[in-house]
């Protein structure tokens, strides 16, 4: 395996430009929402929701979360709320609260999967999956842009554990699009309008620090994360299995035209639709152990248009058998082991031809946590012939009362240990050289407690809570990158002005954040500090 995810080999809101009277840093007010399933509440992620006489909107949080300034109720305008899976629901903004979250409720329109039949010299045959995405592939050229475009849109990165966004960077960015015929890493370029560290989030330094495969203090578990030399964003868009259709991207889809259909098992699943568009839902199954891929593709009918491509890869070592949480769930559907990553990728259909509309990206990392119980100081004490050891914790007196778990040098000499003595969290050690250690000619220079000099190793000692000395634990972080469109210009030619993003420089490194003047109308769809479901 040699894409930019190895060997195991990724939620949020699209903001569209709305013409309105506050600017990027403007302090706002807003109204929060949440989409809920009607069944059963669970949270609704991704779904459009769009300010109808404007043709302009949001897409949902992974939470099913959103927020639209408070300002914009003046408008008298209705939200058209849509998600693949669900029927189209209208809300009056004037029906929106200001003082609480909003729950609005979306109910599932699930088809069964009909007989699908094409006429070719007046044969009738039903399509198979394979089928299906063989033409979907064979219409990328027509079905997606080979002319410039642009889009404007809002970028954030962040980390998940136990449920609580942290480390929370956003940006609004301008992305300048050759086309599909021109590799997106070398051509794209992209401006940064904002850009900014969410300080009402916590921040975890640890988390937030670059990967460390060498002393293993933040690792991807039986993975490597190859950017290619790229920043954050750089990543992400590398992993758009679409864009990239004709390239390496990650396993197991490689490059989608080649090795999608080679690399899985396809199955026809249900059928579904989006703003009234029929679109078949194929499958994409693959085991590898100890991998398991579980993926779906959304193709629309006739025109073979597509609309989303999600991408999950588990480690089936790890199986908690967990019920299944992605943007369109299957009934009764388990999770095989712990997500090792995840894509969700859609697009959105203007003029006949399919344009950007989010892309999310998400991969689980392991984190080395600092030591729970550890020595705090080591002294001599050359009047009472000891050596004391002051541990953060009280120990438990019969582990720390064993000679073998303790090796002390003085002076660059070894000692052997004659006896202990505990109490509290002191483990006091008596050499058996005390002639030479506590000689007077020699230490009389020297103050009675001293820590110079020593060096000790402990091992296998524990404390009254449990823990091991210097033993470190893992924890499991999620992390994520998203982008959401805010504005598509389809027919936009390349900026010739410059201050393009350094694909080379992390975001907020020295990059030119030049924003025009009249940049009105966006707004950043920050999450709420928790994702759980409400």
């Amino acid at each position: 395996m040699t894409s930019s995810i190895r060997a195991l080999r990724a939620y949020s809101i699209i903001v569209f430009l709305v013409q309105f009277n506050f600017s990027i840093g403007q302090q706002i007010e807003f109204i929060n929402g949440k989409l809920v399933d009607s069944k059963d509440a669970t949270s609704i992620p991704f779904a459009t929701i769009k300010i109808k006489n404007k043709s302009k909107g949001l897409i949902s949080n992974l939470d099913g979360g959103f927020r639209i300034p408070y300002e914009l109720v003046s408008l008298k305008d209705t939200l058209v709320i849509s998600s693949m899976g669900y029927k189209t629901k209208e809300i009056p903004l004037t029906d929106l609260s200001k003082n609480q979250i909003n729950y609005i409720r979306l109910s599932e329109k699930v088809e069964m999967l009909a007989e699908v039949v094409l006429i070719d010299s007046k044969i009738r045959k039903r399509l198979k999956a394979k089928e299906i995405v063989r033409k979907a592939i064979k219409r990328i050229p027509e079905n997606f842009p080979f002319e410039p475009f642009s889009y404007i849109g809002y970028y954030r990165d962040y980390q998940l554990k136990d449920s609580k966004y942290l480390n929370l960077k956003e940006a609004i960015l301008e992305v300048f699009d050759p086309g599909f015929g021109f590799e997106d890493l070398k051509n794209t370029q992209t401006k940064i309008y904002n850009y900014k560290t969410n300080i009402d989030f916590p921040i975890d330094t640890l988390a937030a620090k670059p990967y460390d495969y060498i002393n293993r203090s933040k690792i991807i578990n039986n993975a490597t994360l190859d950017g290619q030399g790229g920043n954050e964003y750089t990543i992400l868009r590398l992993h758009d299995a679409l864009r990239n259709h004709n390239i390496n991207t990650y396993d197991f889809i490689n490059r989608l035209d080649i090795d999608l259909i080679k690399n899985h098992r396809l199955k026809l699943s249900y059928e579904t639709s989006l703003n009234d568009i029929p679109l078949y839902v194929v499958n994409l199954i693959k085991n590898q152990t100890p991998y398991k891929v579980q993926g779906k593709i959304f193709i629309s009918k006739g025109d073979f248009h597509i609309y989303k491509l999600e991408y999950n890869v588990y480690d089936t070592k790890n199986n908690k058998g967990q019920k299944q949480s992605n943007s369109f769930k299957e009934a009764n559907e388990k999770i095989p082991g712990k997500l090792l990553y995840q894509i969700i990728v859609e697009y959105q259909l203007h003029k006949d031809r399919m344009y950007p509309n989010y892309i999310s990206f998400n991969n689980s990392f392991e984190v080395l946590q600092p030591p729970k119980f550890i020595p705090d100081t080591v002294k001599v004490n050359h009047d009472k012939k000891f050596f004391e050891v002051v541990f953060n914790n009280p120990p438990v007196p019969s582990s720390a009362r064993k000679k073998n778990r303790y090796r002390l040098w003085y002076q660059g000499i070894y000692l052997a240990i004659d006896s202990i003595v505990t109490k509290n969290k002191s483990v006091r050690l008596y050499p058996k050289q005390k002639s030479w250690v506590f000689d007077s000619k020699r230490i009389q220079s020297q103050r009675k407690t001293t820590n110079k000099g020593i060096t000790l190793e402990v091992k296998n000692v524990v404390d009254i809570y449990g823990n091991e000395v210097h033993k470190s634990e893992s924890t499991s972080y999620s992390q994520f990158r998203e982008f959401f469109v805010q504005q598509l210009n389809s027919n936009n030619l390349k900026s010739t002005d410059g201050h393009f993003m350094l694909k080379t420089r992390p975001l907020h490194k020295n990059q030119a954040i030049v924003a025009p003047k009249n940049l009105t109308g966006y707004w950043m769809n920050t999450p709420l500090k928790s994702n759980k479901n409400n």
